[in-house]
C-alpha cells in the first residue's frame, strides 16, 4: 500500500536536517588508533546488516491492521518512507553509531559528567526505560562474547575493572544509535515511539558476528580475553622468569659437537634407562655424580639441575595424591630428552613437554581436593594414557607430547561439559534469580527517575506506593517484556498517569481531564495489582486515601493566594532538588575485594573458612552479569552459590581466599632461580 503523500517527500535522497558524515579523528596514540579501528569495525559490521534490518522494520511497520486508523496511517507512512529511503537511513544510522560509540568511550574518562535529570523529559525517560528492556534481551543472548570483549577493553583502556554496563560496544549503544537515526529520519513526531518496540531477535542487529569480529581484532592486537589484574601479574612473572632462564643458559655453553657429544648423550640416556626408585623419589637425584667427570656440558648440567627441582617439587607436595605423583615421575626420562633437545622448555610456557607437566600436576592437585573422587574415573584414565604416549615415544620429538597434551585437553573439555550438564538445575535457578534482580534494578531506577523528575509536590502515599508495590509491578513487567512486548510501556504509563493525577490542577480543564481519566487509570492499576496478588487491607486503604486526594484536588479553590503559591513552589523545589541529588549520587568506587571478585575466572579454586576446617571449592559457573557464582566440590556437584557482594565481603573479611594458580614448572623454576641466587628461604613449593 502506498500513501500519495510520499510522492513529494522521497525525491530528496537525504533528509534536509541530516548532520554531516562523521569522520574519524587522527590517531594520537596506539591505544587511540586501536579504539578507532574497533569503532570502524563495529560500524562496518552494523552497516552490512542495515539493508536487511531496514526491510524487516518496514514490513513490521506496515503490518499494523490491528491498530486504530490514526496510528495505522502513521505506521504506514513510516514504513513506506523506510522502504523508499533505506539508504538514507543507513547513512544516518552509521553516523549515529560512530557518535554514540565515541561518546560511550569518552564516558570512561576518570570524571564523567553527571546526568542532570531535570533536563530529561518524561518521553525521553520512557524511551530510555524501553531501550534498556530491549537491550537486556541481547545482553543475555551474547553474554559470553560481551564478557570477553569487556575484559579485553579493560586491558586496552588500562583499567583494573570494567563492568558490562560500561562496555562501549554493548547492544544498548547500538540500539540507542539506531533510535537517534530514527528520530532524525522520520518527519512525524508521532512516529518517534514506533521503533523500539519492534526491535527483537530477527528484527535487529545480529550481534554475534559483530562481537566476534571485535574480539578477533583485539586478539590479533595481542589483547587476551582474561581478567587484567591476575593475568597481568602472571604474564609479568612469566616474562621475568623466561628472561632469567635465557641468561642462565647463555652462561652455560653446550658441549662440543661430534662423537664426544653423542657418546656423552648416549651414556646419559643409558643411566636414565634403569628402573625407577621406590617411594616416588626423583630419578634425577645424584645423576651427575654417577657420570664420568667432564662428560656433561654446562648446559646439560643446568638442564638436569632445573628438572631435578621440578620433580622434587612434585614429590614434596602432599596435596597431589601418590598415584598421580608416580605418574608424573614416570615421564622424567621423556621430559629430560625433550629439555636436552630444546631449551625452549624453560623459556616458553606453551612448550608441549612443559604443558604436559603443568596439566598433570594441576589435574592431580585438583583430584586431591575433590571429595570422593572415583579411583578409576575418565580423567585419571586420560592422564595414564598421556603418560603412556610420551613414555613409549622413540625420540624426544615434540609430537608425542603434543598428542598427549591434546588427549588431556580433550578429556578436560568432556569433564567440563559433564559438569555443566550436572549443574544445569542450579544454573537455571541462578539465571532466573539474576534476571529477576536485573528487572528489579530497572524498576527501582525507573521509579527513582520519575520521582527525581517530579516537581516535588507529589502525594506521600503515592510516592510510598510507587517505591514499594509499583516497583513490584515494574519488576514483573520487565520480566515478561520479552514474552509480552509492551508490558513495560503500559506499567510505566500507568505510573506517569498516577503521578499526574495527584498533582495540583491549575484550572477547570485539568480538573475535567482528571475526572474523565480516573476510571481508566483505576482499572489499569487494579489489573496490575491483581497480577502481583496484592489483595490485603493495605490495598483498600491505599485506594481510599487516593480517592480522598483526588476529591480534595477537585474541591480545591482554583485561585491560591500569592504567598501560598510561593510557599508551595519553594517546598516543591527543595524536595525535587533533594530527589535529584539522591538519584544522581555516583556509586562508590569498587575496592580491592570487589575487583578481585570481578577478576575471577571459571576454574579458579577458593578456600573458605569453616567452623572446623577450611573448605576448598572450585568456581564452576559465573552468571552472565557476574552477580552470582556457583562453586563445586570437584565432583560435578554443587557445593553452594554466592552473590557477588557476599563473595566480596568474605574476601574482604578474610573468610575466603583465592588460591594461587601458578603452573608447576614456573613455580619450580622460580624456586630454582631463587636457590641459585641464595634466596631460597622457602622449604618447598606447593603445586596449586
Amino acid at each position: 500500500m502506498r500513501v500519495p503523500y510520499f510522492a513529494i517527500v522521497i525525491a530528496d535522497p537525504m533528509p534536509a536536517a541530516a548532520e554531516p558524515a562523521v569522520s574519524a579523528p587522527p590517531a594520537v596514540s596506539p591505544r587511540h588508533a586501536l579504539l578507532e579501528q574497533l569503532i570502524a569495525t563495529a560500524v562496518s559490521g552494523a552497516a552490512e546488516q542495515m539493508r536487511v534490518l531496514a526491510t524487516g522494520l518496514a514490513g513490521a511497520l506496515v503490518d499494523g491492521a490491528a491498530l486504530a486508523d490514526g496510528a495505522l496511517q502513521v505506521r504506514l507512512r513510516a514504513g513506506n518512507l523506510l522502504r523508499e529511503r533505506h539508504f538514507a537511513f543507513l547513512h544516518l544510522a552509521s553516523d549515529a553509531l560512530q557518535r554514540e560509540l565515541r561518546h560511550a568511550i569518552a564516558q570512561l574518562a576518570p570524571a564523567p559528567a553527571v546526568l542532570d535529570l531535570a533536563l530529561v523529559s518524561y518521553e525521553e525517560m520512557e524511551a530510555q526505560v524501553t531501550l534498556g528492556g530491549v537491550a537486556r534481551v541481547f545482553d543475555a543472548a551474547h553474554a559470553d562474547a560481551l564478557a570477553a570483549l569487556t575484559a579485553r577493553l579493560a586491558i586496552v583502556l588500562d583499567r583494573p575493572l570494567l563492568r558490562g554496563q560500561q562496555n562501549p560496544f554493548r547492544p544498548e549503544v547500538f540500539i540507542g544509535a539506531l533510535r537517534q537515526a530514527w528520530l532524525q529520519f522520520q518527519p512525524e513526531p508521532e512516529a518517534a515511539a514506533l521503533l523500539l518496540p519492534l526491535l527483537r531477535a530477527g528484527r535487529c542487529y545480529d550481534f554475534a558476528p559483530i562481537l566476534e569480529t571485535l574480539n578477533q581484532a583485539l586478539e590479533r592486537a595481542g589483547v587476551a580475553a582474561s581478567r587484567p589484574s591476575r593475568q597481568a601479574a602472571h604474564d609479568g612473572r612469566e616474562a621475568a622468569l623466561a628472561q632469567q632462564m635465557r641468561r642462565l643458559f647463555a652462561a652455560a655453553p653446550t658441549a662440543a659437537q661430534g662423537e664426544r657429544g653423542n657418546a656423552s648423550s648416549a651414556a646419559l640416556l643409558a643411566r636414565l634407562a634403569g628402573p625407577a626408585r621406590p617411594g616416588g623419589a626423583t630419578r634425577l637425584q645424584g645423576l651427575k655424580a654417577q657420570l664420568p667427570a667432564g662428560s656433561l656440558s654446562r648446559a646439560d648440567e643446568t638442564t638436569i639441575d632445573l628438572l631435578d627441582v621440578v620433580f622434587e617439587t612434585v614429590a614434596a607436595d602432599g596435596d597431589v595424591p601418590a598415584d598421580i605423583r608416580d605418574l608424573i615421575h614416570a615421564v622424567q626420562l621423556p621430559v629430560l630428552k625433550a629439555a636436552l633437545a630444546d631449551h625452549a622448555f624453560f623459556f616458553e610456557a606453551d612448550h608441549p613437554a612443559r604443558r604436559l607437566l603443568d596439566l598433570l600436576s594441576r589435574m592431580g592437585w585438583e583430584r586431591g581436593q575433590a571429595a570422593g573422587a572415583a579411583p578409576h574415573d575418565a580423567l585419571l584414565a586420560a592422564m595414564r594414557r598421556s603418560v603412556d604416549t610420551v613414555a613409549g615415544a622413540a625420540s624426544s620429538d615434540d609430537g608425542a607430547f603434543a598428542h598427549a597434551v591434546a588427549q588431556l585437553e580433550a578429556a578436560l573439555r568432556e569433564e567440563e561439559a559433564a559438569t555443566q550438564a550436572a549443574l544445569a538445575g542450579p544454573v537455571a535457578t541462578a539465571l532466573r534469580q539474576e534476571r529477576h534482580a536485573a528487572a528489579a534494578q530497572a524498576a527501582r531506577m525507573a521509579v527513582a527517575q520519575r520521582l527525581a523528575q517530579a516537581a516535588g509536590d507529589d502525594n506521600a502515599v503515592v510516592v510510598a506506593f510507587l517505591q514499594t508495590r509499583w516497583t513490584d509491578v515494574l519488576t514483573l513487567a520487565h520480566t515478561v517484556e520479552e514474552r509480552k512486548p509492551g508490558a513495560v510501556r503500559n506499567a510505566t504509563q500507568a505510573m506517569d498517569d498516577l503521578l499526574w493525577s495527584v498533582r495540583p490542577k491549575q484550572g477547570a480543564d485539568e480538573r475535567r481531564r482528571l475526572i474523565a481519566s480516573l476510571p481508566a487509570l483505576l482499572a489499569v492499576l487494579n489489573r496490575w495489582l491483581d497480577v502481583i496478588r496484592w489483595q490485603d487491607a493495605e490495598r483498600l486503604r491505599f485506594f481510599a486515601e487516593l480517592a480522598e486526594c483526588h476529591a480534595a484536588l477537585v474541591r480545591a479553590p482554583l485561585d491560591l493566594a500569592p504567598a501560598r503559591q510561593l510557599a508551595l513552589a519553594l517546598d516543591a523545589t527543595r524536595l525535587a532538588a533533594a530527589r535529584r541529588q539522591a538519584a544522581s549520587t555516583p556509586a562508590p568506587p569498587a575496592d580491592a575485594a570487589a575487583q578481585a571478585v570481578d577478576a575471577l575466572a571459571r576454574g579458579t579454586w577458593l578456600e573458605f573458612a569453616g567452623t572446623e576446617r577450611a573448605r576448598r571449592v572450585k568456581l564452576a559457573w559465573i552468571s552472565p552479569l557476574r552477580t552470582l557464582y556457583i562453586f563445586s566440590n570437584g565432583t560435578r556437584q554443587e557445593a553452594f552459590s554466592l552473590a557477588a557482594d557476599e563473595l566480596a565481603q568474605r574476601l574482604r573479611s578474610g573468610a575466603a581466599v583465592v588460591l594461587p594458580d601458578e603452573p608447576l614448572v614456573a613455580r619450580a623454576l622460580g624456586r630454582a632461580v631463587d636457590a641459585l641466587a641464595g634466596n631460597d628461604a622457602d622449604g618447598g613449593v606447593r603445586v596449586a
